[in-house]
Order: C-alpha cells, then structure tokens, then sequence
C-alpha cells in the first residue's frame, strides 16, 4: 500500500500500525514524491492520503492512481464539505486525525475488499509513546524559538502537527492544546495566542516529565507548588 503523510511522526506511527498486520508500505512525504512512485511503476493495493500536504491537496493525486485502487482519506479537518469532496472524489473511506487510529492494515484490507470504511478500535505501543515523546522534547524546544522570534507561521506549523499526531499516541491533552493554539493564532489576539502558547508548553512539558519518570500518557497541566 501507499501512504502519502507529511508529518514524519504521523508517518511513523501509520507505518507501524500497517506493518503489524504484515502490509507492505511504500511512504510518501508529498505529492511529487507519491507521484515519483507511481511512474517507477508502484502499483499499489491501496492508499492511505493525508488531505493538506506540503506541495498541494491530497485529493490531486486521486485522477493519478490506478483505477480501482482503494483510497482511505487522512484529514484533521472534520467538516461536511470535506468529507463532501472526498465522497465526490471517490474516496472509500474519510478517517479523522483526532480520533485515536488503531489496527489499520485491517481498515485497509476491508476498505480493499469491500471498498468501505471499517471501525477503528484504540491500541497502544509503549515503545513507539516513548520514541514519540523524545520528538515532543523537539518539538517543545522549538515552540519556544519559534516564540521568541514571534514566528507565528512556524508556531501555526507546530499546532498543526501537534493536532494530527498527539492523540495517536496517548496524549489527547496536547493534541487538544494544539486545536485551541490554531484558534488562538486564527483570531489574532495577542493575549489568546500568548496564553495558548503556555498551555501548549506546559503540557509538552508535562508529557517529557512523566515520560522520564515513566509514567508516560500524562497530559494535564503541571500542578505548581503554593506559597
């Protein structure tokens, strides 16, 4: 199968899943490099497309696949016009980035047998929470430049990674954090934005800590000390 993400841990994360259940995944970061696949002759028995990608909209691909091929749409955006598009497009299936994604070489193999959505159930790996929160412990220091510089597109960027990846791996309080950073940014309000930033922080924070002190999956505030 092919699958076409952009953000590495997301990638990451989608490949273990499939490969548990014995898939054989051909990763793409773009579009191009999707496309560079298709003409050295990739056939793939299904796809597995991140809709907002670095070089276009996942769904330019779809006129380019083989006819036949299955394609499960990855998006962080829950609207009906989305899922509209990507019905119209002829996806098989449209999953949610917000939800936990679990078990998916069995969600593609339905979606190639019958050409329809399967359920998801949650899983955890704790070796892959593990690598993942050591790219949280990146990720924060980063945050924190892209603050200091008031970087708000590299800000913006973070949220947006922050939002398709956190829940996956057990840390649903960060990807929330993230969704309410990307409001924040989009209303301007400096104080909004700035107070969104320290949450975020705080529960990238948090979730290095607990990891260190192995207890991995905290994701509420830190609790300070009073007096």
């Amino acid at each position: 199968m092919l699958l076409v993400e952009d953000v590495a841990a997301m990638r990451l994360y989608l490949r273990l899943a499939l490969e548990r259940t014995g898939a054989e995944v051909i990763e793409a970061d773009s579009l191009e490099q999707a496309r560079r696949s298709l003409r050295a002759g990739v056939r793939p028995t299904s796809v597995l497309l991140d809709l907002e990608l670095p070089d276009g909209h996942g769904l330019d691909l779809m006129r380019e696949l083989p006819s036949g091929v299955p394609v499960a749409a990855l998006t962080a955006d829950d609207s009906r016009e989305t899922a509209l598009r990507c019905r119209e497009a002829g996806c098989a299936a449209l999953l949610s980035k917000d939800e936990r994604l679990a078990d998916l070489g069995r969600v593609l193999t339905e979606i190639e047998r019958r050409g329809g959505e399967a359920a998801l159930a949650p899983g955890h790996d704790p070796a892959l929470t593990r690598r993942y929160t050591a790219y949280l412990a990146e990720v924060r220091l980063e945050l924190e430049r892209a603050r200091a510089l008031r970087d708000f597109d590299r800000v913006r960027r973070i949220a947006h990674r922050l939002r398709g990846t956190a829940v996956h791996f057990g840390y649903a309080g960060i990807g929330a954090s993230a969704r309410l950073l990307g409001v924040a940014l989009a209303s301007g309000r400096t104080e909004q934005i700035a107070a969104a930033v320290d949450e975020l922080g705080e529960r990238l924070l948090d979730a290095v800590e607990a990891q260190r002190l192995g207890r991995a999956g905290a994701t509420g505030p830190r609790q300070r000390d009073c007096g």
